[in-house]
């Protein structure tokens, strides 16, 4: 059975994802609601440097990069730049760190269950998620997306659509179309102004959700009934499998992960064979050891090499659960033989895979140790008392 747990604190919200009692996924949201995906009506107050300086009504000024290769269609090569004062249509891509205001571009999209609509110059109209394989499916949903959309608009058909009916496909691109016009229409209002948000919830659940999900089940009455009003329209069949948990034990406990979850702030972690990883993060990057522990050291280049393969599966798998991003260098038990280094560096490769946020695996250094990056998205785990 796979359940969505939902926990409100007075640090921030935990969403996780487990099957039969495993711990596949966790979400963090600290108190400070996200922007990310919001769509404001904003101000330009300050050009500097191909960058646009704007006031969308939030504490700091949002920028938007024109030189970003998402912005040609309202910023072709050679064209001036917006006047101050000008109003803009931008959505919001990253939050604000540090210093920093959010991170906003003008080529506003707008997410459904299945497709994903916006305005674009691309030839090529109509994407298909990677995860959708079978050749006759792409083309059967390719051409449902082309006949309900507009000319001068593209699309990424999501991996939920795959089995999906036409009309459902059709009739999901007219509402994205209609909350398009809703919004274009509010371009009358006086900026700066909020023309679309999502609770920080809502946006976790979005992130997290699966057709195959069993029960979503929710420690707080507040975070509830965001639920029933902002999530349930979007997915009217989770109705009946949203449930209110209101016992004194916590919701972690009761379900038989809150030392899963503890346990990812640990820097060993125990493999069954007797080995174990070190995970150490730094500023700079986050470093993993690969150790024999009390597994005995004989046994040649074969103990070694499954010793390895376990540990590349427990990696992929932490980095997923800790959300550990940036560059990645890991020290895996030295293998003499290039063939099974080639066999261990395509098996990390498939469990990385596993992971919805993109995980490249570079290749190995001169000094055999293995590099991959992974993209920021969130921060990483931080420490949480539930």
């Amino acid at each position: 059975m796979k359940k969505i747990l939902i926990s409100k604190s007075s640090q921030g919200t935990t969403a996780v994802l487990i099957e039969n009692g495993k711990l596949l996924e966790l979400l963090q949201d600290t108190s400070e609601a996200s922007l990310a995906g919001n769509i404001y009506l904003g101000v330009v107050k300050k050009l500097t440097g191909g960058f646009i300086f704007l006031d969308i009504g939030e504490d700091k000024q949002a920028f938007l990069d024109m030189r970003d290769g998402r912005e040609r269609r309202h910023f072709p090569q050679g064209a001036p730049p917006p006047m101050l004062g000008t109003t803009m249509l931008v959505q919001v891509l990253k939050d604000a760190v540090g210093t920093k205001g959010p991170n906003v571009t003008s080529s506003v999209n707008y997410a459904g269950r299945y497709i994903m609509i916006h305005e674009s110059l691309d030839a090529d109209r109509i994407n298909c998620s990677k995860k959708i394989v079978d050749y006759d499916e792409i083309k059967r949903l390719k051409r449902a997306a082309n006949n309900a959309l507009p000319p001068a608009f593209s699309a990424i058909v999501r991996t939920s659509a795959e089995g999906k009916s036409e009309d459902i496909i059709v009739n999901e691109i007219k509402q994205l179309l209609a909350r398009w016009e809703a919004d274009n229409e509010k371009q009358k209002n006086r900026a700066p102004a909020t023309l679309w948000a999502q609770s920080t919830t809502t946006k976790t659940i979005m992130e997290m959700i699966r057709e195959d999900i069993d029960q979503i089940i929710v420690d707080s009455l507040e975070v509830f009934n965001v639920i029933k009003s902002e999530f349930i329209p979007l997915y009217p069949d989770f109705s009946d499998k949203i449930i209110l948990y209101t016992d004194e034990e916590s919701i972690f406990a009761a379900n038989f992960i809150k030392t899963q979850i503890e346990k990812l702030h640990e820097k060993r972690v125990w493999l069954r064979s007797g080995g174990f990883i070190v995970i150490e993060q730094t500023e700079a990057c986050v470093v993993v050891d690969a150790n024999t522990g009390k597994q005995k050291s004989k046994g040649g280049e074969a103990a070694k090499l499954a010793l390895n393969m376990e540990a590349a599966a427990e990696i992929a798998y932490q980095l997923r659960l800790r959300n550990l991003s940036g560059i990645i260098i890991i020290d895996f038990l030295r293998l003499q033989s290039k063939a099974e280094m080639h066999k261990l560096l395509e098996f990390f490769e498939l469990e990385l895979h596993k992971d919805r946020i993109p995980a490249l695996l570079v290749g190995t250094t001169t000094l055999g140790l293995v590099e991959i990056t992974r993209k920021r998205v969130r921060k990483p785990l931080q420490p949480t008392k539930f």
